[in-house]
Protein backbone atom coordinates (compact mmCIF):
# COMPACT_ATOMS: atom_id res chain seq x y z
CA UNK A 1 0.00 0.00 0.00
CA UNK A 2 2.57 2.56 0.83
CA UNK A 3 4.85 1.77 -2.54
CA UNK A 4 1.08 2.78 -4.80
CA UNK A 5 -0.18 5.51 -2.53
CA UNK A 6 2.32 6.45 -0.29
CA UNK A 7 3.19 6.47 3.35
CA UNK A 8 0.52 9.27 4.26
CA UNK A 9 -2.19 6.81 3.14
CA UNK A 10 -0.74 3.58 4.35
CA UNK A 11 -0.46 5.66 7.63
CA UNK A 12 -3.68 6.62 7.74
CA UNK A 13 -5.25 2.79 6.97
CA UNK A 14 -3.05 1.47 9.48
CA UNK A 15 -4.63 4.13 11.94
CA UNK A 16 -8.03 3.12 11.00
CA UNK A 17 -7.39 -0.63 11.24
CA UNK A 18 -5.98 -0.22 14.74
CA UNK A 19 -9.48 2.44 15.94
CA UNK A 20 -11.67 -0.40 13.92
CA UNK A 21 -9.91 -3.40 16.00
CA UNK A 22 -10.52 -1.37 19.13
CA UNK A 23 -13.93 -0.21 18.96
CA UNK A 24 -14.68 -3.93 17.65
CA UNK A 25 -12.92 -5.15 21.16
CA UNK A 26 -15.05 -2.58 23.13
CA UNK A 27 -18.37 -3.48 21.55
CA UNK A 28 -17.54 -7.01 21.97
CA UNK A 29 -16.96 -5.79 25.84
CA UNK A 30 -19.94 -3.75 26.26
CA UNK A 31 -22.65 -6.02 24.26
CA UNK A 32 -23.24 -3.75 21.36
CA UNK A 33 -22.27 -6.54 18.72
CA UNK A 34 -25.17 -8.32 19.46
CA UNK A 35 -27.48 -5.36 18.34
CA UNK A 36 -25.64 -4.83 15.18
CA UNK A 37 -27.15 -6.94 12.95
CA UNK A 38 -24.10 -8.86 12.77
CA UNK A 39 -21.99 -6.20 11.70
CA UNK A 40 -18.77 -6.22 13.22
CA UNK A 41 -14.96 -4.15 13.15
CA UNK A 42 -13.52 -7.69 13.44
CA UNK A 43 -11.59 -7.17 10.28
CA UNK A 44 -11.02 -5.03 7.19
CA UNK A 45 -14.39 -6.61 5.18
CA UNK A 46 -16.59 -6.12 8.07
CA UNK A 47 -15.58 -2.79 8.91
CA UNK A 48 -15.69 -1.67 5.21
CA UNK A 49 -19.42 -2.96 5.86
CA UNK A 50 -19.97 -1.27 9.00
CA UNK A 51 -18.56 2.06 8.21
CA UNK A 52 -20.61 1.92 4.98
CA UNK A 53 -23.92 1.32 6.95
CA UNK A 54 -23.14 4.09 9.54
CA UNK A 55 -21.94 6.74 7.00
CA UNK A 56 -25.15 8.54 7.05
CA UNK A 57 -24.83 9.51 10.63
CA UNK A 58 -20.73 9.97 10.47
CA UNK A 59 -21.61 12.83 7.63
CA UNK A 60 -24.54 13.85 10.00
CA UNK A 61 -21.88 13.86 12.95
CA UNK A 62 -19.46 15.96 10.54
CA UNK A 63 -21.82 18.80 9.86
CA UNK A 64 -22.95 19.11 13.49
CA UNK A 65 -19.43 18.96 15.32
CA UNK A 66 -18.56 22.69 13.93
CA UNK A 67 -22.33 23.74 15.03
CA UNK A 68 -22.87 22.43 18.63
CA UNK A 69 -19.64 21.13 20.47
CA UNK A 70 -18.16 23.05 23.39
CA UNK A 71 -15.30 23.05 25.22
CA UNK A 72 -11.79 23.37 24.88
CA UNK A 73 -10.33 19.84 25.63
CA UNK A 74 -9.26 18.26 22.52
CA UNK A 75 -8.65 14.59 21.98
CA UNK A 76 -6.17 12.59 20.08
CA UNK A 77 -6.84 11.78 16.62
CA UNK A 78 -6.14 8.11 17.08
CA UNK A 79 -8.91 8.06 19.63
CA UNK A 80 -11.42 9.51 16.99
CA UNK A 81 -13.34 6.09 16.72
CA UNK A 82 -13.65 5.70 20.66
CA UNK A 83 -15.26 9.36 20.76
CA UNK A 84 -17.68 9.25 17.95
CA UNK A 85 -18.64 5.80 17.41
CA UNK A 86 -20.18 4.77 20.90
CA UNK A 87 -22.66 7.96 20.92
CA UNK A 88 -23.36 7.59 17.44
CA UNK A 89 -24.72 3.81 18.13
CA UNK A 90 -25.98 4.95 21.13
CA UNK A 91 -28.10 8.11 20.06
CA UNK A 92 -28.11 8.87 16.57
CA UNK A 93 -29.03 5.80 15.20
CA UNK A 94 -31.81 5.21 17.98
CA UNK A 95 -33.19 8.74 17.02
CA UNK A 96 -33.99 7.61 14.04
CA UNK A 97 -35.09 3.71 14.68
CA UNK A 98 -37.53 5.41 17.27
CA UNK A 99 -39.11 7.37 15.11
CA UNK A 100 -39.31 4.17 12.78
CA UNK A 101 -40.85 2.17 15.46
CA UNK A 102 -43.16 4.63 15.91
CA UNK A 103 -44.38 4.21 12.39
CA UNK A 104 -44.53 0.71 12.95
CA UNK A 105 -46.86 1.19 15.83
CA UNK A 106 -49.42 2.91 13.60
CA UNK A 107 -49.27 0.20 10.64
CA UNK A 108 -49.25 -2.82 12.67
CA UNK A 109 -52.09 -3.49 15.06
CA UNK A 110 -49.71 -6.39 16.25
CA UNK A 111 -46.82 -4.73 16.66
CA UNK A 112 -45.19 -5.04 20.03
CA UNK A 113 -41.77 -4.36 21.31
CA UNK A 114 -39.70 -6.14 24.50
CA UNK A 115 -37.08 -5.33 27.02
CA UNK A 116 -34.80 -6.90 29.12
CA UNK A 117 -33.80 -3.69 30.77
CA UNK A 118 -31.17 -2.43 28.61
CA UNK A 119 -32.53 -2.98 25.47
CA UNK A 120 -35.54 -2.66 23.50
CA UNK A 121 -36.66 -5.47 20.52
CA UNK A 122 -39.97 -5.23 18.44
CA UNK A 123 -41.64 -8.14 16.25
CA UNK A 124 -40.88 -6.50 12.96
CA UNK A 125 -38.18 -5.08 11.75
CA UNK A 126 -38.10 -2.15 9.10
CA UNK A 127 -35.58 -2.53 6.42
CA UNK A 128 -34.96 0.80 4.64
CA UNK A 129 -31.72 0.59 2.81
CA UNK A 130 -30.66 -1.86 0.03
CA UNK A 131 -27.41 -3.53 -0.68
CA UNK A 132 -24.56 -1.82 0.60
CA UNK A 133 -26.71 0.55 3.05
CA UNK A 134 -28.02 2.59 0.05
CA UNK A 135 -30.79 4.20 -0.45
CA UNK A 136 -33.63 2.90 -2.65
CA UNK A 137 -34.17 5.16 -5.81
CA UNK A 138 -36.69 5.45 -8.66
CA UNK A 139 -33.84 5.35 -11.15
CA UNK A 140 -29.69 5.00 -10.53
CA UNK A 141 -27.57 5.98 -12.64
CA UNK A 142 -25.59 2.61 -12.59
CA UNK A 143 -29.28 0.52 -13.37
CA UNK A 144 -29.40 3.23 -16.56
CA UNK A 145 -26.31 2.44 -17.13
CA UNK A 146 -26.67 -1.35 -17.10
CA UNK A 147 -29.94 -1.60 -18.64
CA UNK A 148 -30.38 1.35 -21.20
CA UNK A 149 -26.74 1.15 -22.73
CA UNK A 150 -28.17 1.18 -26.16
CA UNK A 151 -29.44 5.25 -25.15
CA UNK A 152 -25.63 5.71 -23.95
CA UNK A 153 -22.78 6.91 -25.99
CA UNK A 154 -19.22 6.59 -25.22
CA UNK A 155 -18.16 8.62 -22.69
CA UNK A 156 -14.68 10.20 -22.50
CA UNK A 157 -13.45 10.46 -18.86
CA UNK A 158 -10.78 12.58 -17.26
CA UNK A 159 -7.50 9.84 -16.57
CA UNK A 160 -6.95 9.26 -13.47
CA UNK A 161 -4.14 8.52 -11.03
CA UNK A 162 -3.46 4.90 -10.56
CA UNK A 163 -1.50 5.98 -7.21
CA UNK A 164 -4.24 8.15 -6.16
CA UNK A 165 -7.82 6.67 -4.01
CA UNK A 166 -9.27 10.12 -4.75
CA UNK A 167 -8.77 12.84 -7.25
CA UNK A 168 -11.18 16.02 -8.38
CA UNK A 169 -11.26 14.39 -12.31
CA UNK A 170 -13.53 11.84 -10.78
CA UNK A 171 -15.78 14.81 -9.89
CA UNK A 172 -16.01 16.23 -13.42
CA UNK A 173 -15.96 12.48 -14.41
CA UNK A 174 -19.31 12.04 -12.67
CA UNK A 175 -20.65 14.92 -14.44
CA UNK A 176 -20.06 13.34 -17.80
CA UNK A 177 -21.56 9.98 -16.63
CA UNK A 178 -24.87 11.74 -15.62
CA UNK A 179 -24.63 14.05 -18.70
CA UNK A 180 -24.39 10.79 -20.98
CA UNK A 181 -26.90 8.54 -19.35
CA UNK A 182 -29.52 10.76 -19.36
CA UNK A 183 -29.55 12.47 -21.86
CA UNK A 184 -32.63 11.48 -22.71
CA UNK A 185 -34.41 13.42 -20.41
CA UNK A 186 -31.93 16.72 -21.57
CA UNK A 187 -30.13 16.93 -18.45
CA UNK A 188 -27.70 19.12 -19.95
CA UNK A 189 -30.31 21.66 -20.39
CA UNK A 190 -31.21 21.93 -16.67
CA UNK A 191 -30.18 25.06 -14.66
CA UNK A 192 -28.82 23.15 -11.81
CA UNK A 193 -27.03 21.25 -14.19
CA UNK A 194 -25.08 24.35 -15.68
CA UNK A 195 -24.69 25.77 -12.53
CA UNK A 196 -23.11 22.69 -10.92
CA UNK A 197 -20.82 22.69 -14.37
CA UNK A 198 -19.94 26.36 -13.78
CA UNK A 199 -19.26 25.64 -9.87
CA UNK A 200 -16.73 23.06 -10.36
CA UNK A 201 -14.87 25.31 -12.43
CA UNK A 202 -14.83 28.07 -9.83
CA UNK A 203 -13.71 25.76 -7.29
CA UNK A 204 -10.89 24.08 -9.32
CA UNK A 205 -8.05 26.03 -7.90
CA UNK A 206 -9.30 25.90 -4.48
CA UNK A 207 -8.54 22.10 -4.52
CA UNK A 208 -5.67 20.87 -1.99
CA UNK A 209 -3.67 17.13 -2.65
CA UNK A 210 -6.52 16.68 -5.11
CA UNK A 211 -9.06 15.49 -2.97
CA UNK A 212 -9.92 18.51 -0.36
CA UNK A 213 -11.42 22.05 -1.06
CA UNK A 214 -10.54 24.48 1.30
CA UNK A 215 -12.21 28.10 0.87
CA UNK A 216 -12.32 30.93 2.92
CA UNK A 217 -15.31 32.83 4.13
CA UNK A 218 -15.54 35.74 1.49
CA UNK A 219 -14.44 33.34 -1.05
CA UNK A 220 -17.38 30.51 -0.31
CA UNK A 221 -19.51 33.70 0.28
CA UNK A 222 -18.47 34.73 -3.31
CA UNK A 223 -19.20 31.67 -5.15
CA UNK A 224 -22.28 30.88 -2.67
CA UNK A 225 -24.38 33.87 -3.82
CA UNK A 226 -23.24 33.20 -7.23
CA UNK A 227 -25.36 29.77 -7.22
CA UNK A 228 -28.39 30.32 -5.98
CA UNK A 229 -29.54 26.86 -7.15
CA UNK A 230 -27.06 24.97 -5.16
CA UNK A 231 -26.99 24.66 -1.15
CA UNK A 232 -23.69 24.22 -0.56
CA UNK A 233 -24.17 24.36 3.59
CA UNK A 234 -26.16 24.28 5.80
CA UNK A 235 -26.82 26.52 8.72
CA UNK A 236 -29.00 24.77 10.56
CA UNK A 237 -27.87 22.71 14.08
CA UNK A 238 -31.17 20.38 14.35
CA UNK A 239 -30.17 16.83 14.01
CA UNK A 240 -32.56 15.70 11.37
CA UNK A 241 -32.16 18.60 9.13
CA UNK A 242 -28.40 17.52 8.89
CA UNK A 243 -29.86 13.99 8.55
CA UNK A 244 -30.91 14.65 5.55
CA UNK A 245 -28.99 16.95 4.12
CA UNK A 246 -26.59 17.07 1.38
CA UNK A 247 -24.34 20.14 1.41
CA UNK A 248 -20.92 19.42 0.41
CA UNK A 249 -19.12 21.79 2.92
CA UNK A 250 -18.56 22.34 6.48
CA UNK A 251 -17.62 25.46 8.60
CA UNK A 252 -14.58 25.38 10.96
CA UNK A 253 -13.25 29.55 12.46
CA UNK A 254 -13.25 31.23 9.08
CA UNK A 255 -13.02 28.26 6.57
CA UNK A 256 -15.36 26.06 4.61
CA UNK A 257 -14.18 22.74 3.78
CA UNK A 258 -15.17 19.96 1.61
CA UNK A 259 -14.44 17.26 -0.34
CA UNK A 260 -13.67 14.95 -3.79
CA UNK A 261 -16.52 12.34 -1.65
CA UNK A 262 -18.81 14.81 -0.59
CA UNK A 263 -19.04 16.64 -3.90
CA UNK A 264 -19.95 13.72 -5.87
CA UNK A 265 -22.60 12.73 -3.50
CA UNK A 266 -23.94 16.16 -3.19
CA UNK A 267 -24.01 16.30 -7.40
CA UNK A 268 -24.88 12.95 -7.46
CA UNK A 269 -28.37 13.92 -5.30
CA UNK A 270 -28.99 17.18 -6.86
CA UNK A 271 -29.58 16.03 -10.05
CA UNK A 272 -31.53 12.63 -9.32
CA UNK A 273 -33.96 14.60 -7.10
CA UNK A 274 -34.50 17.33 -10.34
CA UNK A 275 -34.93 14.26 -12.28
CA UNK A 276 -38.03 12.79 -10.58
CA UNK A 277 -40.23 16.02 -11.62
CA UNK A 278 -39.79 14.85 -15.32
CA UNK A 279 -42.25 12.72 -16.33
CA UNK A 280 -40.57 10.81 -19.27
CA UNK A 281 -38.03 9.72 -16.59
CA UNK A 282 -40.80 8.85 -13.99
CA UNK A 283 -42.31 6.24 -16.46
CA UNK A 284 -38.79 5.13 -18.10
CA UNK A 285 -37.64 4.36 -14.44
CA UNK A 286 -40.97 2.21 -14.16
CA UNK A 287 -39.73 0.18 -17.28
CA UNK A 288 -36.04 -0.13 -16.00
CA UNK A 289 -37.20 -1.64 -12.47
CA UNK A 290 -39.29 -4.28 -14.12
CA UNK A 291 -36.06 -5.57 -16.26
CA UNK A 292 -34.19 -5.29 -12.74
CA UNK A 293 -36.67 -7.54 -11.43
CA UNK A 294 -36.86 -9.81 -14.15
CA UNK A 295 -33.02 -10.30 -13.73
CA UNK A 296 -33.76 -11.51 -10.55
CA UNK A 297 -36.24 -13.27 -10.71
CA UNK A 298 -34.42 -15.81 -13.90
CA UNK A 299 -31.31 -16.23 -11.34
CA UNK A 300 -33.61 -17.35 -8.91
CA UNK A 301 -34.82 -19.90 -11.58
CA UNK A 302 -37.48 -18.28 -12.92
CA UNK A 303 -38.76 -18.91 -16.21
CA UNK A 304 -39.35 -15.01 -18.58
CA UNK A 305 -41.93 -15.60 -20.63
CA UNK A 306 -41.61 -12.02 -22.27
CA UNK A 307 -45.88 -11.75 -21.96
CA UNK A 308 -46.16 -7.79 -21.74
CA UNK A 309 -49.61 -7.82 -23.13
CA UNK A 310 -53.07 -9.79 -23.82
CA UNK A 311 -55.75 -8.46 -25.31
CA UNK A 312 -54.82 -4.89 -24.76
CA UNK A 313 -54.34 -5.74 -21.23
CA UNK A 314 -50.72 -5.33 -19.92
CA UNK A 315 -48.87 -6.95 -17.84
CA UNK A 316 -45.35 -6.47 -16.29
CA UNK A 317 -43.73 -9.92 -15.63
CA UNK A 318 -45.05 -13.38 -15.94
CA UNK A 319 -42.79 -16.20 -15.34
CA UNK A 320 -42.85 -19.77 -14.68
CA UNK A 321 -41.59 -22.37 -12.60
CA UNK A 322 -42.25 -25.78 -11.87
CA UNK A 323 -45.21 -25.90 -13.75
CA UNK A 324 -46.96 -22.96 -12.33
CA UNK A 325 -47.22 -19.71 -13.15
CA UNK A 326 -45.85 -16.54 -11.05
CA UNK A 327 -47.50 -12.99 -11.83
CA UNK A 328 -45.66 -10.16 -10.41
CA UNK A 329 -46.82 -6.40 -10.81
CA UNK A 330 -43.57 -4.08 -9.85
CA UNK A 331 -44.55 -0.77 -8.49
CA UNK A 332 -42.36 2.21 -8.36
CA UNK A 333 -44.20 4.66 -5.91
CA UNK A 334 -42.00 6.94 -3.93
CA UNK A 335 -42.88 7.08 -0.08
CA UNK A 336 -40.66 9.36 1.61
CA UNK A 337 -39.47 8.57 4.86
CA UNK A 338 -36.96 11.18 5.49
CA UNK A 339 -39.16 13.52 7.65
CA UNK A 340 -40.33 11.18 9.95
CA UNK A 341 -39.56 13.43 12.43
CA UNK A 342 -41.84 15.98 11.72
CA UNK A 343 -45.28 13.90 11.33
CA UNK A 344 -44.40 10.25 11.62
CA UNK A 345 -48.31 9.88 11.81
CA UNK A 346 -48.68 11.37 8.37
CA UNK A 347 -46.09 8.79 7.04
CA UNK A 348 -47.98 5.78 8.50
CA UNK A 349 -51.16 6.83 6.77
CA UNK A 350 -49.10 7.45 3.58
CA UNK A 351 -48.05 3.81 3.60
CA UNK A 352 -51.30 1.94 4.91
CA UNK A 353 -52.70 3.75 1.48
CA UNK A 354 -50.19 2.62 -0.51
CA UNK A 355 -50.54 -0.84 1.22
CA UNK A 356 -54.27 -0.76 0.40
CA UNK A 357 -53.75 0.48 -3.17
CA UNK A 358 -50.93 -2.48 -3.35
CA UNK A 359 -53.98 -5.29 -2.01
CA UNK A 360 -56.60 -3.81 -4.51
CA UNK A 361 -53.99 -3.89 -7.38
CA UNK A 362 -53.27 -7.72 -6.66
CA UNK A 363 -57.16 -8.42 -6.47
CA UNK A 364 -57.25 -6.85 -10.17
CA UNK A 365 -54.80 -9.49 -11.22
CA UNK A 366 -56.45 -12.44 -9.71
CA UNK A 367 -59.83 -11.40 -11.67
CA UNK A 368 -58.01 -10.90 -14.38
CA UNK A 369 -55.71 -14.36 -14.41
CA UNK A 370 -57.62 -16.04 -17.04
CA UNK A 371 -55.83 -14.19 -19.79
CA UNK A 372 -53.19 -15.34 -18.37
CA UNK A 373 -54.23 -19.33 -18.53
CA UNK A 374 -55.61 -18.41 -21.88
CA UNK A 375 -52.01 -17.73 -23.00
CA UNK A 376 -49.76 -20.54 -21.17
CA UNK A 377 -52.10 -23.13 -20.72
CA UNK A 378 -51.79 -23.18 -17.10
CA UNK A 379 -54.20 -23.31 -14.10
CA UNK A 380 -51.83 -22.91 -11.23
CA UNK A 381 -51.36 -19.06 -11.25
CA UNK A 382 -49.80 -16.85 -7.80
CA UNK A 383 -49.82 -13.21 -8.00
CA UNK A 384 -47.26 -11.15 -5.95
CA UNK A 385 -46.46 -7.72 -6.25
CA UNK A 386 -43.01 -5.61 -6.28
CA UNK A 387 -42.51 -2.52 -3.78
CA UNK A 388 -39.50 -0.55 -5.48
CA UNK A 389 -39.72 1.80 -2.19
CA UNK A 390 -40.43 -0.34 0.97
CA UNK A 391 -43.26 -0.72 2.34
CA UNK A 392 -44.65 -1.69 6.38
CA UNK A 393 -47.31 -4.51 5.48
CA UNK A 394 -47.30 -8.12 6.71
CA UNK A 395 -49.07 -9.26 3.22
CA UNK A 396 -46.53 -12.18 2.32
CA UNK A 397 -47.42 -11.25 -1.71
CA UNK A 398 -46.42 -7.63 -0.96
CA UNK A 399 -42.46 -7.84 -1.60
CA UNK A 400 -40.25 -5.25 -0.47
CA UNK A 401 -37.82 -4.88 -3.52
CA UNK A 402 -34.46 -4.91 -1.11
CA UNK A 403 -35.95 -7.99 -0.05
CA UNK A 404 -35.87 -9.70 -3.51
CA UNK A 405 -32.58 -11.22 -3.50
CA UNK A 406 -33.42 -13.53 -0.41
CA UNK A 407 -37.65 -13.72 -0.91
CA UNK A 408 -38.73 -17.22 -1.61
CA UNK A 409 -41.93 -19.35 -2.41
CA UNK A 410 -41.98 -20.61 0.83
Amino acid sequence: MEIRFGTDVSQRFKDLFLMSFAINGAFSLQGTLKFLDGLNLYNIENSIAYFQSRRIYLGTTLNLVSKISKGQKEFAYINTINQILPGLEAFLLNITTAYYNLVLNKCLPDFEMESNGKYLTGNYKYKHLENFFLEPERLSLIDQLEFRQDLIGEIEMLETSYKKIFSFAEVANAMKSFQAAFKKYNIDELKIYKELNLFLVDIAVFVVDDYEIVLDKYEFNRINNKYKLLQLYLESDLYFDNLNSYAPFQKSENNYYSTVVLLQRFIYKALTNKLLKNRSFQINSGFVFEDRVSEILKEKGFLLTKIVRIDRREFDVITIKDNKVYNFQCKNNFIDISTVNLNYNLIARNNNRLCRYYEKALLKEEEREYLIKKVTGIEAIKHFLVSRFPVISRNSRIINFNELDEWTLD
